[in-house]
Parts: structure tokens; sequence; C-alpha cells
């Protein structure tokens, strides 16, 4: 007999359809074997009796593998119906009080939930049919008054039927809806993604080649400088992804105490000793400060800085400050990306932040922070 397995479908649609078998299991087994055991209050015990212990046997048999054995199962339940007159013609009572029109009922009912449409169709026709058979075998001359219980009956398994459908219908709205979510989720987050990676790259080139470049054009070098050819090499490297984040740690203090020996200006750098700290932190750390330094070069008209580094158990500060001209962050055009994307937006991918203090006329802090979490 084959068994509707569906095999695509979303976890809602398949959760949907094994409990639906499995309480078609369950209802169809505990109501066939209360309803077979009323008959021994109705019928001589030694008809009855035999009758129940066999469904009990044949139940503790289907129990665990009912979607295998429907046609052996509609087999059982139309012998029981065939031979009722065998048990007691009562049990074939003319209305819906009958045990057997119970057994019948529930059995096509639940097979809805076990079987594709097709077949669960034809159990349907087939036990309805030993029903009326059986009717006629035991009251020939009242069986048609059973006609419109039977139609009852088809009623049932189409309702049953009905409902299945439904319920699976909705898994799958649910599954679709879920699939739109994910999709949308996935689509927002390349996206993300993509936004970030255009950010770092616009940021390492405003970090290198448009700030060596500014500084030829303007003439605030001559080009023979020693070393501007190895920040030339190491500006291609950064926009060719050479420059490979390492694994572990990196020493704060070393990397600062590098970058404040090739600034352009002369720094003054404070530190407590060496800063472990986890390397993408630390190099958005010390490119933020690189490029604090840049704008003290091009802006500030001073040729000194001073860097302050400190830090306690989770949290690393790291501070670029001058006595130059300052300026009002607020009038800053939003197209500079010095201080938007080289600096805060930097800190933030990196889990840290970066504020900008500054006046006119009294000089520039920016104030880097990365706290450690968990």
């Amino acid at each position: 007999m084959p068994v509707d397995r569906p095999t695509s479908g979303g976890p809602a649609e398949r959760e949907i359809e094994r409990t639906g078998r499995r309480y078609a299991v369950l209802v169809r087994t505990v109501v066939l074997l209360l309803a077979a055991s009323l008959t021994v209050f109705v019928a001589p015990f030694e008809r009855s009796a035999p009758v129940v212990a066999v469904l009990a046997v044949w139940s503790a048999f289907y129990w665990p593998r009912a979607t295998r054995v429907l046609a052996a199962d509609t087999a059982v339940i139309a012998a029981v119906c065939l031979g009722a007159r065998w048990i007691d013609p009562a049990v074939l009572a003319h209305d819906s009080t009958s045990w057997v029109v119970v057994a019948v009922s529930i059995t096509v009912v639940c097979h809805q939930w076990l079987c594709a449409p097709v077949p669960g169709a034809v159990l349907t026709v087939v036990l309805v049919a030993a029903y009326l058979t059986g009717t006629a075998i035991a009251d020939p001359a009242r069986w048609p008054d059973l006609l419109p219980l039977c139609l009852w009956i088809l009623a049932e398994a189409a309702l049953s039927r009905g409902l299945r459908v439904l319920v699976v219908r909705a898994g799958r709205a649910v599954d679709l809806a879920s699939a739109g979510a994910a999709s949308t989720r996935r689509a927002t987050e390349i996206a993300a993604a993509r936004r970030a990676d255009e950010r770092e790259h616009l940021a390492a080139m405003h970090d290198t080649v448009a700030a060596t470049m500014l500084a030829i054009g303007t003439g605030m070098v001559t080009g023979r400088e020693p070393w501007l050819a190895d920040r030339a090499a190491r500006d291609l490297r950064v926009l060719s992804g050479r420059l490979d984040v390492p694994d572990g740690r990196l020493d704060l203090t070393e990397l600062v105490g590098e970058l404040a020996r090739q600034s352009r200006v002369s720094v003054d750098f404070d530190s407590p000793g060496p800063v472990p700290v986890p390397a993408v932190p630390a190099i958005a750390l010390c490119r933020s400060a690189g490029e604090a330094l840049e704008n003290v070069a091009r802006h500030a008209g001073v040729t000194t800085a001073r860097i302050s580094l400190s830090h306690t158990d989770d949290v690393v500060r790291l501070e670029v400050a001058d006595t130059g001209r300052g300026f009002d962050p607020a009038a800053v055009h939003p197209h500079r990306r010095g201080l938007s994307e080289s600096i805060v937006d930097r800190m933030a991918r990196a889990g840290g932040s970066a504020a900008v203090v500054a006046a006119p006329g009294r000089g520039t802090r920016v104030q880097l922070e990365w706290r450690a979490h968990g």
C-alpha cells in the first residue's frame, strides 16, 4: 500500500506530517480497543472475548508499523464487519451507537493521515462495503437503512483528508515564510558585508595612497625623503590585500612606537610598557592612530603630537593629541572620510569606539578605546 512520505518540504511541513501520523495511530488504536471492549457487555462473553483479544494483539503489532500495514489493518476491520453476525447481530445496530461503526469510522478517518489520497479513498470504500456486506449477511431486509450512515462515514473520511491538506498547507506556508525571511536576512548580511568591504577599502585608500599622494602633491614632501619608498611599498601591499592579520595578540606599544617613528610629525609617545591586544583591535587602534597623526601633519599647523597609551584589565585607551589650530567637528563635511571611516567606523568594526574632541584654536584630541568582552 503506497504511503504518503514526503521527501521534500520544509521543517514545519515535515513536522506536521510526523505529528499527524503519530496522533492518527494513537487515536485509531485507543478508540478501536475501547469500542471493541464494549462488546463484552452486549454479546456473549465466549464470542466477544476472542474478538477483543485478537484486536488487542493486532493493535500491538500495528502500533509501531502502522504506515506499512494499512492494507492488513483494513482487512482486519473488514473481517470484523463481515463476521459480526457470528459475534452478535446487535453489534450491527442501525445507528451510530454500534461499536463496529465506531471502528470503521475511526479507521477511515485516521487512514487519511497515513497514506496518499487515492489509497486512502480505496481503503475507505473497502471498509464501507465490508460494513454494508456484513449488515446484509446479518439482516438482509434492513441493510438499505444503513446507506445514510455509510454516506456519513465517507464524508468523515473526506473531512479528515481535507483537514490534513489544510494543516499541511499551513506548515508549507510557514516554511515559505521562513525561507523568504532567511533569504532576505542572507541578502542583507551579504550587502552589509559588501558595504563593510567597500568602507574598509576606501579607508585603506584614504590612509595609504591618498595620504601619500596628497603629501607629495601639496609639497609637504619633496620626493627624496628616505621613508617615502618604504611607505609607497606599504601602500601597495595594503591595497593588494597582502597585509594579513596575524593570529594571537600583538604588543600595541610596539606597533604604536613604530608608527610614531614613521610619522611625518614628531611624536611624544607615553606608554606603560607592553600592552598585549588581540590582533584585529590592535591593528584597528594602530591604523586609527596613524590617520590621526596624518591629520595633524595635514591640518593642525604644528609639527609635534603626543600619543598616550593606557590600559586596565579589559580596557585599552589610546589618545592622539596636538596643540594645533583645531576645528569644529560639527562643521566637517560628511564626504570627508578621515574621521568617519578611517577612524570612527574602523574602530566600530573592531568592536571599539572613537571620539574626537576639538575646538578652533584649542587643538585636537582623538580618543580611541577598545574593551575586551567576556
